[in-house]
C-alpha cells in the first residue's frame, strides 16, 4: 500500500486551501523561511499559570485553555506564517492574554457566559495598519473568566514607564 495523503481524496483542511491561495498571491523567499506546524499545539493552565513569549513558532492552530489559571501568549517576537492561523482561547474561571503584533490582521470572534472575549488596539495599532498577507483568528470563550486580546508594538522600556507612573502622581 501507498502513503495515504489528504490531498489524494480532496480531503484538505480550509486552512489548507486558504493558505495555498494567500501564497500564491504573496511568495516570498520569507514565506519559505517560517514552516508552519500542521498539527494543533498548545498550553493549558489548571490552578496554575503559563507564558508563551520570546522567539517561538506559532502553528496554524493553536489552543489556549486556562481552568482557574492565567495563559499569557505573547506573538511580537513569534514566527507567525502567510495565510490564515487559529488559536482558540477558552477561560473557565481565568484569563487568557492574547499579544498580536499591529503588522498582522486580527479577527476575533468569541463570547463570554458571566464573562469577557475583548479585542484592544493600543497606541498607534489600529486594523488599518495591519495586512492581509497574515491573519490570526481569535475563537473561543470566557466562562466567568476574561479573554484579551491586546494588538500593540514592542513594550516600551522600564524607565519610560515609570517616568509616566511618576508624571501621573504628582498632580
Amino acid at each position: 500500500m501507498g502513503d495515504f495523503k489528504a490531498e489524494d481524496y480532496r480531503l484538505t483542511d480550509p486552512l489548507d486551501a486558504h493558505r495555498s491561495r494567500a501564497s500564491d498571491q504573496h511568495p516570498s523567499q520569507s514565506e519559505q523561511l517560517v514552516p508552519q506546524s500542521q498539527s494543533m499545539s498548545g498550553v493549558v493552565s489548571f490552578p496554575s499559570s503559563n507564558e508563551r513569549n520570546g522567539r517561538w513558532q506559532l502553528p496554524r492552530k493553536f489552543r489556549a485553555l486556562a481552568v482557574m489559571g492565567n495563559v499569557e501568549i505573547d506573538l511580537r517576537e513569534a514566527e507567525i506564517g502567510y495565510g490564515l492561523s487559529v488559536i482558540e482561547a477558552v477561560s473557565v474561571l481565568g484569563n487568557v492574554e492574547i499579544t498580536v503584533p499591529p503588522e498582522i490582521s486580527v479577527e476575533c470572534d468569541g463570547g463570554g457566559l458571566l464573562g469577557s472575549f475583548t479585542l484592544k488596539y493600543h497606541g498607534p495599532a489600529s486594523p488599518a495598519v495591519a495586512n492581509r498577507e497574515k491573519i490570526l483568528r481569535i475563537t473561543g470563550s470566557a466562562y466567568a473568566g476574561n479573554v484579551e486580546v491586546a494588538v500593540k508594538g514592542p513594550d516600551e522600556g522600564v524607565l519610560k514607564k515609570l517616568g509616566r507612573s511618576f508624571g501621573r502622581r504628582r498632580h
